[in-house]
């Protein structure tokens, strides 16, 4: 009950921020942003919501938006090729299996999608290993990788076979997120380097297709992966960093703005065009803040808090910068 009537606050709260910034007009200038300048918008999903998903997919193309694919983002950012106006790169992070639920919109609408996935988490029993305390209370981290472990309809992820049923598709580009999605800067060297390369070369034995895209496990990076990336042949690598990709953009930190799954609608409109996260990000910390001032880590909320493992949607940062 609790965990649902936070829920509800939270959805609520983001609803009436996003309907501030829309009445406001901060969307409609990023929108004119995305439409009238050389940019392109990528946006990333996770554990898609279908209905919200149709909704999404509904306003951009109502808006003028021209979907591409992960190809002509690479063709953009190494060789300049000119891309449509209002261009809008779609992703999936993780391989949850509810992207079935979305692909049949995907494919209806001809739209080009990217899917990143950990092939380990594939390849073993479909957990993920973030959920393992949080959702799976018996389930301990070790066995993230072992197919006995639970049983086939207990998955978070969807299976190898179909992956390369959905790898098959036009429409769908797969890219790599790591073997066993750890955060790369708490990584040694040498796992970093097994991470990227090896992850590349699984899904394409699995695909029989080139993979060349690279999305960064939590966003977090620290600058060692560009050289492992490089070597294995990667051609572009994303973070969570909320921007437009432009032609400076560095093609191994390419920036993207976070769709969340179980949002409002005005929330979703907002971090598609890039509004959310600027505004929200500094709020959460004021609320942190706010919250031990008043020792809220010891109230219930908190006792919860920190039992609960959140997943952080944050980008990694630029040594230097």
């Amino acid at each position: 009950m609790f965990v649902k009537l936070r829920w509800l606050v939270h959805y609520c709260a983001g609803a009436v921020l996003a309907l501030l910034l829309i009445g406001l007009g901060r969307a409609r200038a990023a929108r004119r942003k995305a439409l009238n300048r050389e940019v392109i918008s990528a946006i990333a999903f996770h554990k898609p919501n279908r209905r919200l998903f149709l909704r999404c997919i509904a306003w951009l193309i109502e808006n003028g938006y021209t979907f591409i694919a992960a190809d002509d983002v690479v063709e953009f950012l190494h060789r300049a090729k000119p891309i449509p106006q209002g261009a809008v790169w779609l992703s999936f992070d993780d391989g949850w299996k509810e992207f079935a639920e979305v692909l049949p919109l995907v494919r209806r609408h001809h739209i080009p999608i990217t899917l990143f996935v950990p092939s380990g988490v594939l390849e073993g029993n479909g957990r993920f290993p973030w959920l393992c305390d949080a959702m799976h209370p018996s389930f301990s981290s070790s066995q993230t990788l072992r197919k006995s472990a639970l049983a086939p309809d207990s998955r978070d992820a969807i299976t190898v076979d179909e992956l390369m049923k959905i790898a098959a598709y036009p429409e769908v580009t797969i890219g790599a997120h790591s073997v066993t999605h750890p955060v790369m800067p708490d990584c040694t060297d040498e796992t970093v380097g097994f991470e990227v390369a090896e992850c590349k070369r699984v899904l394409e034995s699995w695909t029989g297709k080139a993979v060349n895209c690279f999305a960064y496990p939590e966003g977090k990076f620290d600058g060692r992966e560009r050289r492992f990336l490089i070597d294995s042949g990667y051609q572009l690598a994303v973070t969570t960093q909320s921007a437009f990709i432009t032609r400076e953009a560095d093609c191994y930190l390419a920036p993207r703005f976070i769709a969340g799954d179980n949002v409002s609608f005005p929330q979703a409109i907002c971090s598609m065009v890039g509004i959310w996260r600027p505004v929200a990000d500094p709020l959460k910390v004021l609320r942190d803040k706010v919250a031990r001032v008043l020792g809220g880590v010891g109230t219930l909320a908190g006792d919860r808090a920190r039992r609960i493992p959140q997943r952080p949607q944050g980008g990694g940062t630029v040594p230097g910068i």
